[in-house]
């Protein structure tokens, strides 16, 4: 008789449902950080074997969704990236850039229960472009009126 290993195995496709729930419930940029113009995401991946990753680089504007979850490049890798948590607080802080490091907790194998650790390194810059008040904007209401 068989046992049950009783662990979840998550498809590839039960992911990216799952970030696509996760996009669609989240605020707009608008919303999160109403000053802001725009957020670039730039993420770099480094793999202990030396192999090479093409750098991934997104640009969101006001009506974007501010959701900031990755997947793991690679393909059998169920890992996610959680930015979330560090860009909504360079957003409420109105920091102009935030960097940092992470490591995939995912695992590499067709079969997660006995897949080894992915581990890939990812490193990420966030950059905050505030949009520019004009002139009349940043005089006191006395000063424009007759």
């Amino acid at each position: 008789m068989r046992l049950s290993r009783n662990k979840k195995v998550v498809a590839i496709w039960d992911r990216r449902d799952e970030l696509r729930k996760g996009r669609a419930a989240a605020e707009t940029l608008r919303t999160a950080c109403p000053g802001a113009a725009s957020v670039r995401v730039e993420l770099e991946f480094r793999s202990a074997a030396g192999e090479a990753h093409v750098p991934q680089v997104f640009s969101l504007f006001p009506p974007a969704k501010a959701h900031f979850v990755y997947p793991c490049p690679y393909g059998d890798c169920g890992g996610l990236y959680d930015l979330q948590a560090v860009a909504l607080q360079a957003l409420h802080g109105k920091q102009r850039r935030s960097r940092g490091t992470l490591k995939c907790a995912g695992s590499r194998s067709r079969d997660p229960t006995i897949g080894r650790p992915c581990e890939l390194q990812m490193s990420y810059s966030i950059t905050l472009a505030m949009e520019r008040r004009s002139h009349a904007e940043e005089l006191p209401a006395a000063a424009t009126e007759p």
